[in-house]
C-alpha cells in the first residue's frame, strides 16, 4: 500500500544540469544491447515488461500524494519479486488542479492510463545515466535493495491541455532478465 505523502518538498529528481541524450545517441553510450533495447522500447513499456515477466509480473504503488507544491507518485514493476523498473512522477499543483484524476491513478501504471488520451502531448524521450549521488538514482537503488551503481533513466515530459508533468523511469539492472535476481 502506498504512503500518502504530505511532507516538505523533495529535492529535484535529477540535477538541472543533467546531460540528457536523444535516443539516437544511446548506441554510443549504452554498451549493453539488452538494456539499450529496453530503453528504446516503442509503445507501452508496461506491456513489454508484463509480457517478459509473464505470471511473475506485479505493479506496486509505493507513494501517491501531495509533497510540497507537487503531487508525487512512485511505483515499481517487478518480475518474480525483483524490481525491474522504478517510476517517479511529479505533477505540479496547477496541473493537478486542472486534471485531478492524475492524483488518483492508484495501482495502474501511468502509461496504461495515458494510452488512450487524445489530449496528451509527450516530448521525445530523453535518456541519462545517473550515479547514486543523484537523488532519483539513490532512491531507486535503496528501494530495490541493490548495490550502488549507475542507473539509466528515461524522462518523459508530458502536457495535457498545456499543463505539464514529468515521468522518470529508472531501469534496474535485472530488467528483462528473468531469474537473474538483484545485482
Amino acid at each position: 500500500m502506498a504512503a500518502s505523502v504530505d511532507a516538505p518538498p523533495l529535492p529535484p529528481a535529477v540535477p538541472a544540469t543533467a546531460m540528457w541524450l536523444p535516443a539516437t545517441a544511446l548506441g554510443c553510450y549504452v554498451g549493453d544491447a539488452t538494456l539499450r533495447s529496453w530503453l528504446l522500447t516503442p509503445g507501452l513499456l508496461t506491456q513489454r515488461i508484463r509480457e517478459a515477466a509473464g505470471s511473475g509480473f506485479s505493479v506496486n504503488l509505493l507513494r501517491e500524494g501531495a509533497n510540497g507544491a507537487e503531487h508525487v507518485r512512485e511505483i515499481d514493476m517487478r518480475c518474480d519479486g525483483v524490481v525491474w523498473m522504478f517510476a517517479h512522477t511529479r505533477v505540479p499543483a496547477a496541473t493537478l488542479g486542472m486534471h485531478p484524476w492524475l492524483g488518483t491513478i492508484g495501482e495502474r501504471t501511468l502509461g496504461e492510463v495515458l494510452a488512450d488520451r487524445k489530449d496528451l502531448e509527450r516530448e521525445d524521450f530523453r535518456y541519462a545515466q545517473f550515479y547514486p549521488d543523484v537523488w532519483l538514482a539513490d532512491r531507486a537503488l535503496q528501494h530495490s535493495e541493490i548495490a550502488a551503481q549507475p542507473l539509466w533513466v528515461r524522462h518523459s515530459a508530458f502536457r495535457i491541455d498545456g499543463a505539464p508533468f514529468d515521468l522518470y523511469e529508472v531501469f534496474l539492472p535485472s530488467i528483462g532478465r528473468r531469474g537473474s535476481g538483484a545485482s
